[in-house]
Order: structure tokens, then sequence, then C-alpha cells
């Protein structure tokens, strides 16, 4: 790359090398002084232009973190972008940033740097930090009034903005459907449709190419990443994502727990679960998003909208404003599903800790109700100890012919019972006498 920007090579065709892949080239910075990492303005320009000029199909920019005026550019410019995040909060922090960043870079590079000035200095002025998106298009509304060309213009930008998220080192289950709520919560708080691609699962794998400075793909092609990698490529091309892109939070009250308006109760309490989960303040999808002020707003905005969509007469009056020529079904009940194992009540439904003495049973009924009064999820306790779901509901649900060999029992009661608070040794000979006396039958 620096011979490009030096003019050793007079077209960045010529430096482009060939690899063992068939119609693969490489452009590399390797060996690159520190300055080619940051380009001036004439040859970003240059570069920018002569990459238009090449006879690819497609080039992949491989950009440096952070919110470089250099990088902003080139992912601005890109017709698909993609932010690779891990699943540490520091991490999906610099996404909302980038995201952030990024639109106001696009406001000024097209002339509409007033837009982004006044956006800056007032959000400097309440909070501090990069204005989101949002927060720019209601300042301009409150400024300029809704029909307006500037409020058009920053409408533009905004539905020009889509950038589509991968989660790398995804370790869990929990690790990879948490992209899939980063991508949803930064589509509400900023007003633009961010996607999710999916994960890339944490491979020793991955470790071992680098050592043996071999491609992945082709060192090892069979390997969990190498499959991740894979289905992203093919999700791409297909102009398909994991998750429908969203604009906004929405404004009625099924949009905030993200529902249909023919929910039943039981998809309404799941919803709310769920939604709670997600925007708890401890969780890594709000930090860098929201404000202690604003998620405390936003709370109240979920309670209100339980409240209102669990009570039948208030839902029937808010149903009849919103749906002035009825609802799109009048029946609310079709939608019921099969009870989702292992998912931990609301605090307002649990229920009392059973009482615990020297003549306590422990069967998987009692371990059952100690989780649930602890308000613990059966998914959570399984994503923290790596114990398969299956054999957790079948130590709850005691289906012995489930569960594997006695040695790995143990060890699964033992794991499980401290995550209960309970006493291990005292667990595993109430549970194991339980289990030979049913096998011995």
């Amino acid at each position: 790359l620096a011979d490009f920007f030096v003019n050793k090579a007079s077209h960045l065709s010529e430096a482009l090398v060939p690899t063992l892949v068939p119609d693969l080239s490489l452009l590399s910075g390797e060996s690159d002084p520190a300055w080619a990492s940051n380009p001036r303005q004439p040859q970003l320009v240059r570069l920018r232009e002569q990459m238009a000029e090449l006879d690819v199909d497609y080039i992949v920019l491989d950009l440096a973190s952070g919110t470089r005026e250099n990088v902003l550019d080139l992912f601005l410019d890109a017709d698909t972008g993609i932010i690779v995040s891990s699943a540490e909060p520091t991490s999906v922090g610099m996404v909302y940033r980038l995201i952030k960043a990024a639109f106001v870079r696009s406001l000024r590079n097209a002339d509409l740097g007033f837009l982004a000035k006044m956006s800056v200095e007032q959000t400097r002025e309440i909070e501090g930090g990069i204005p989101a998106p949002s927060d720019s298009l209601a300042l301009a509304i409150d400024h300029y009034g809704d029909d307006s060309e500037e409020v058009e213009a920053l409408r533009t930008k905004m539905s020009s903005l889509a950038p589509k998220l991968v989660l790398n080192l995804a370790r869990s289950k929990g690790d990879a459907d948490l992209g899939a709520d980063i991508a949803d919560a930064a589509s509400r708080r900023f007003g633009i449709g961010v996607s999710y691609l999916g994960p890339v699962e944490y491979d020793d794998a991955v470790w071992v190419s680098l050592r043996r400075r071999r491609p992945l793909l082709v060192e090892h092609p069979e390997s969990r990443a190498s499959k991740c990698v894979e289905k992203l490529t093919r999700r791409l091309l297909s102009g398909d994502s994991t998750q429908s892109t969203r604009s906004g939070i929405g404004t009625s009250l099924y949009e905030l727990l993200q529902v249909e308006p023919t929910a039943s109760d039981e998809i309404i309490r799941r919803a709310n679960r769920r939604i709670r989960q997600v925007y708890a303040k401890d969780s890594p999808v709000v930090g860098g998003l929201y404000r202690k002020a604003a998620l405390i707003k936003l709370h109240k905005r979920f309670d209100h909208a339980y409240e209102v969509l669990m009570d039948p007469i208030k839902r029937r009056a808010n149903d009849a404003t919103l749906f002035p020529d009825g609802k799109p079904s009048d029946d609310i009940t079709h939608q019921l599903p099969a009870i989702e194992l292992g998912v931990a009540p609301l605090e307002s439904e649990r229920p009392e800790m059973p009482p615990i003495d020297e003549s306590t049973v422990y069967s998987g009924e009692f371990l059952r109700r100690v989780r649930e009064a602890r308000g613990l999820d059966l998914r959570d306790i399984s994503d923290q100890s790596k114990i398969g779901m299956s054999y957790l509901n079948a130590i709850e649900e005691e289906s012995y012919l489930e569960l594997p060999a006695a040695v790995y029992v143990r060890g699964f009661l033992l794991e499980y019972s401290k995550r209960l608070g309970l006493p291990p040794n005292v667990v595993l000979e109430s549970y194991l006498e339980r289990l030979h006396e049913a096998k011995s039958e």
C-alpha cells in the first residue's frame, strides 16, 4: 500500500499481489510505515478513485478500529459496511461510537455540516459525547420543522446508513444471541437500520492457522469458525440477515415490547421478560447507548406498555385508539406457544422459596422451585456452567433415561447446586439416591 502512496506503483492494480487462492489478490499493509495507515487527503482521494477503476467483482477493505476520518470515509464509501465486535462491553460500546461518528461524518461530507455542528454542540451541552442520529433528527425537527428540506436531507442520510454486525469470538449461545440484541437496540436508539449477519464462534483452529501463517479456510476448512465465515458470506451475498432492520423504538405499546397486536398474554409476558434482560442496567447491550436517566425513562415506558397490554380493559381501550377499523385479528389467543422450558418467572410472579431443613428431599421438582424462587433462567445457567440445556431439563424433570452416566450427572449436580446456592454434597447424595432407586426399579 505504501508503494502506491509514494508512486512506486503508478496504478493500484500494479500493487496487487496474487495469492494461492484463484482469482484472489491481496494489497498488504504489513510492512508499511506507520503513516500509511493514516494517509493524507489527496492520497485517500487517489486510492478511492483507483479502487473504482479496478476490474474486480468485490473489494474487501479491512479498516482499522477507531473513528479516524479516513476510517469513517472508507467505511461510508463501502456498498456494505460491516462492523465486527466481540461480546465484551468495551467492544460493544465502540460499535455504538463508530455508528454515531460515521453518521456525523456523513453529514459533513454531504455539505450538511451545519446540522452536524448543531447536533454536536447541543449534545455536548446536555450529556457530552457524539449525538445519536435520532437525536440529531429531533433537534432538526424542532429547529427547522418536520417538512423542511434540512429534515428531509437528514432522514435520507439516516436511511442510507445501514451497517451490518458480526459478533466475533462467540463462546456460547448467549454470546451469539447478543449480536442480535445489539443490532436491535442500536436500531431502536439511533433510528437507523442495523442488521445482524451472525456470529463467528471462538475456535482454537484460528490460533493454529495464525501460528502457521496460513488462511483459516485453507488450513481448517471444516472448523467451526470456517463454517461460520461460510454462513456469513452466503448470507451477505444473498442480501439476507438474521434480523430485519428496525428504525426507531416505535410508538405503539406493541412495538415497544416487540409483539404483534394479536399476541397472547403468555407471549407478552415472555416478551416483557426478554426485553427486561436486554435493557437491564448491567446488560452489555445498553452500555454506551443510554445514559442513566434515559434508561430509567425507557424502563418506565416498558412498565406502562406491559401494564396496559396485560389488563383486558386497558388493552381494549388502547386497541380502539390504535385500530379504529378493527384489529388485524379479533382472536388474541391463537398465538399461544408451548411453554418455554427453563424460563425464569417475572419477579412479581416468583414462587416463595421452599423451606429447607435436614429432612429436605432434593428432587428435580424441588431444584426447579428453588431456581424459580431465585429468579434464575435455565438458559443462563447452561451458558455459565457449560452444561447442556437438555441435561438440565432432564435433571429437573427427573428424566433419568435422558441423563448420561452417573459420573457425569455427579458433576452436573455439583455445578448446578452451586448456582442455586444449595449445599452441593447434600444435593448430590439426595438426588443420586433417587436416581439409583428409579433405575433399580
